[in-house]
């Protein structure tokens, strides 16, 4: 009767932590941890007890050596055999949690079928969650297939899809350009994080805080707890990412600014630092304009501080602008250059008449 694919009886006779050996009538076998059952089992003594007879299948017998592998669970069909079709990627199954860890927990959704929910599977907003926390060896949970490799014997679980995906739920109810309010949870080098409804956070970029203050100094402005308005820049559920800006709750007062004052203008300012090589010129609302040592005079300037001071007011002219750093290029020189320029030309138009150029210059100079 010991050929390999029999059936046979034996006892137990001795337990080790790697199996059981079986008395078969005057010779033992082994039936190995792996051979007794498709489920999951830390040791042999939970599947079988000494002097427990049992009917196993003789796996392989060599004769010579006198050694009898069996196994038990071979005595009943593979579990995982056809595990695909009868639980498709997307099905949702209730099964009974058999093992925790610190990666995730094991459920098992048939008997002898266990299934790994990692822990970023468990909780839609707390991908680091403990898995210990949410569930015990015995729940009953609800699950849903999100993998399955029949060939390594591996299926992928998912708790939180079995429940209102709360990026979808926000994506469906906000629009991009509302206004939402929430408590600032963090703070990063990257920016402000914002707690929003249904437990999941919005992100502030530095460089949406404000339009006009260098970031790291508008950032200063606010801590964790505060709460805080801001609009909804963009919504992307899929990647479970929302993008908010402060900033965008008032107009932009450089692009306003640039708007009603375009290139060419004449602007006026108060001088607000100065140095060898420039000045930097206060306009309305905050807004900035540089004049550089070439075009604070038609002569040649070494040394812009010996010509202006902070706190002059100054006109020039609007020649041009670094949006980046929101910073307008501004020219005296230039401006000077233009008032010159428009004498001659009246000058010239006037040449039929007895208006002399030094009496139109003198009148320009007085205005």
């Amino acid at each position: 009767t010991l050929v390999d694919g029999a059936i046979i009886k034996g006892i137990v006779k001795n337990l080790t932590d790697y199996g059981a050996f079986l008395d078969l009538g005057g010779i033992d076998g082994l039936l190995h941890i792996t051979d007794m059952s498709w489920k999951r089992f830390n040791h042999p003594s939970e599947v079988v007890e000494i002097g427990q007879e049992l009917e196993v299948r003789v796996l392989k017998f060599d004769k010579e050596k006198s050694r009898v592998s069996l196994g038990l669970k071979q005595l009943g069909e593979d579990p995982w055999k056809d595990i695909a079709r009868r639980q498709p990627v997307g099905s949702r199954i209730f099964g009974r949690v058999t093992n925790i860890t610190d990666y995730g927990c094991f459920v098992e959704i048939e008997e002898g079928i266990e299934g790994l929910v990692h822990v970023s599977e468990i909780d839609w907003t707390n991908k680091n969650i403990n898995p210990a926390k949410v569930v015990q060896p015995g729940d009953e949970v609800e699950v849903a297939i999100l993998d399955i490799e029949e060939d390594k014997r591996r299926i992928s679980l998912g708790m939180k899809q079995c429940k209102p995906n709360p990026w979808d739920a926000f994506a469906s109810s906000h629009e991009k350009g509302d206004i939402v309010s929430g408590k600032i949870k963090s703070i990063t080098d990257f920016g402000i994080f914002i707690g929003l409804d249904g437990g999941i956070d919005g992100l502030v970029h530095l460089s949406d805080i404000s339009w006009m203050e260098a970031d790291d100094v508008a950032i200063r402005k606010y801590k964790k707890g505060d709460t805080v308005e801001a609009m909804l820049l963009v919504v992307d559920s899929e990647r479970e990412r929302i993008s908010l800006g402060i900033k965008q709750l008032e107009q932009d007062p450089f692009g306003s600014y640039v708007a009603t004052h375009p290139k060419g203008s004449i602007v006026k300012g108060i001088i607000k630092e100065v140095s060898d090589k420039a000045a930097v010129v206060e306009l309305e609302d905050g807004v900035l304009g540089q004049v550089k040592a070439a075009d604070v005079a038609k002569d040649r300037t070494n040394d812009v501080s010996e010509v202006l001071k902070v706190g002059d007011e100054v006109e020039a002219k609007f020649v041009g602008m670094d949006r980046r750093n929101k910073m307008l290029t501004l020219s005296i020189k230039a401006k000077e250059f233009d008032e010159m320029n428009k004498v001659l030309k009246d000058y010239k138009d006037a040449s039929a008449g007895t208006t002399s150029f030094g009496d139109l210059l003198k009148e320009k100079m007085d205005k």
